[in-house]
């Protein structure tokens, strides 16, 4: 529940301070200059984006991330560098070969992405502890990124039900012992 709280936060944060503002200026010819260059930029951020998201080759990382990249999920820092993100990465291409990351609504806002996102994939390899069950998952979750002055990503919060993946994948809960 606490993670659903904090998501919806960042929703409600991200669309309230991505609202466009009128630019000031007296000459409309520097307005749109202004603009198209702000449009450049987006759609640069939003293609880093979609080619972040998708990335199974580690060694396309190295364009797309800072050395100091970290990656938080549901809160706790998981990766702390770009050598931790790619052996992180090849834990999802290892044990969901065929997994696919759609977006299903991005906003970029000045060095900010905002992006819900769906994890689709077949676990058919092993995955951190978890040996293949064959079974497809369907994730939904949100990620906020930072970029920086050269469009890479230095930071990445990640919110996503992790129970919802484990139970997708065959577990299921069991009440705890209270005696």
């Amino acid at each position: 529940m606490k993670s659903l709280i904090i998501l919806f936060m960042f929703i409600v944060l991200g669309c309230i301070s991505c609202k466009n503002n009128p630019k000031p200026g007296d000459n409309k010819n520097t307005t749109v200059d202004i603009d198209n260059q702000i449009d450049t930029e987006k759609n640069n951020l939003e293609s880093t984006i979609g080619a972040y998201l998708n990335n199974k080759d580690e060694a396309e990382i190295n364009a797309l991330v800072t050395d100091n990249y970290v990656r938080n999920m549901n809160g706790i820092t998981v990766v702390s560098n770009k050598s931790e993100l790619k052996a992180r990465l090849h834990l999802y291409t290892i044990g969901f070969p065929d997994h696919n990351m759609l977006l299903s609504n991005s906003n970029v806002c000045e060095n900010q992405g905002f992006v819900n996102w769906v994890f689709t994939g077949t676990h058919t390899g092993q995955f951190a502890d978890v040996i293949a069950t064959g079974k497809k998952v369907k994730i939904n979750g949100f990620s906020h990124l930072y970029f920086n002055e050269e469009g890479k990503i230095y930071q990445e919060d990640i919110f996503y039900n992790e129970l919802e993946l484990l139970q997708q994948l065959g577990f299921s809960l069991v009440a705890p012992i209270l005696k």
